[in-house]
């Protein structure tokens, strides 16, 4: 169908600097690890960022931190995400606790349904991590009410925003609602350089010791755990060289998301709208919804697709992977794909 391409700004830039690297011999733990940070605090507004090899990484190092800091020992999760969130919890020692339903509408659960989840729980508060993650290119639209509502219930609540980098709710960007987020950087994702992530928070106290936990706190030499998840100097430069262009490739890809939404609008589909409610997103997918019946039997002739947001569910929102299809979106994409996506939408509703 195509493929992803990093924008040639992008790759000048990086052309220009990688041979620096590697003359230097300072292959990690560098300059380019100290830029991508302050690019991130500058681009979130928020006030620490770490980078880490993943998302999966950054995500594990907040998990045991507040298991062994914090005495967080139980996690919730949402019923759409991705099958790895899970595993995280287990591999980090945890106890997965229960699964908070989805809606729809968004894919992602509304406040009433983290409230519904916390007060099926049985155990302590104190002890639990709400870990929620953004789905398509937008945050959650209830983060704000979910996080004031974990902070009054004394729960931690961690953004798992490896969809939603440069995406804002009510002018804030994503991760800044609770009380730490990791964005991705994979080769697939709305804003991708290959591989790695980056932790934002507010707390200092909490991104001091996501640093020393990313190179097992080999220098100070006081924290009980720790794992190597830094970021090599030559990825982190790939990823400040794509992230100086992430606005190039959102208005990209919106401009590609225009197109689906005249088409969707003129024959009356449901997709999840990235630009309403307060909402802008960066539109990581374009996501058509079927409120009736299951999604191939609504549009029976569109067969050009990306993968679903999620094939899957891990608790009980079982419509969601039923009733929603994702369209092909990124950034470059070749205009004959759009072209042919939509002439598939006419050929399916001129069926119905």
């Amino acid at each position: 169908m195509g493929m992803i391409k990093i924008p040639e700004p992008a790759i000048s830039y990086f052309n220009s600097n990688y041979a620096q690297i590697i003359s230097s011999g300072n292959l990690a733990e560098g300059l380019w690890n100290d830029k991508l940070a302050k690019s991130v605090v500058s681009i979130s507004g928020h006030k620490y960022a770490v980078p880490t090899c993943s998302n999966g990484g950054g995500m594990m190092a907040l998990l045991q931190i507040y298991k062994e800091y914090y005495g967080r020992k139980k996690v919730m999760i949402q019923s759409n995400t991705m099958y790895g969130v899970k595993t995280m919890v287990k591999s980090g020692g945890h106890e997965l606790v229960g699964y908070i339903d989805c809606q729809l509408e968004t894919l992602m659960p509304k406040l009433a349904d983290v409230e519904n989840a916390v007060e099926s729980y049985n155990g302590q508060l104190n002890e639990l991590v709400i870990l929620l993650s953004d789905i398509g290119g937008i945050i959650n639209p209830d983060a704000e009410q979910i996080a004031h509502y974990c902070k009054t219930k004394d729960i931690i609540f961690l953004e798992d925003c490896a969809h939603s980098f440069g995406a804002t709710l009510n002018n804030k960007q994503a991760g800044t609602f609770g009380n730490a987020g990791v964005y991705s950087f994979y080769a697939t994702k709305a804003i991708f350089a290959g591989e790695g992530g980056v932790v934002i928070t507010g707390d200092e106290e909490l991104a001091k010791l996501v640093k020393g936990y990313s190179i097992y706190d080999r220098f100070e030499q006081k924290m009980p755990i720790g794992v190597n998840i830094r970021l090599p100097e030559i990825q982190a430069l790939m990823i400040y060289s794509v992230i100086k262009y992430y606005r190039e490739i959102i208005a990209n890809k919106k401009q590609i998301a225009d197109k689906y939404i005249k088409a969707c609008n003129k024959y009356d589909i449901s997709y999840i709208d990235q630009e309403s409610n307060n909402l802008i997103g960066n539109y990581y997918k374009f996501i058509l919804l079927s409120h009736d019946q299951q999604i191939g039997e609504y549009l029976p002739n569109l067969r050009t697709k990306t993968s679903a947001v999620y094939d899957y569910v891990l608790g009980s929102s079982n419509v969601i992977a039923q009733k929603h299809c994702c369209l092909p979106i990124w950034y470059g994409q070749e205009e004959e794909i759009t072209k042919k996506v939509i002439r598939e939408l006419s050929q399916s509703m001129s069926n119905c």
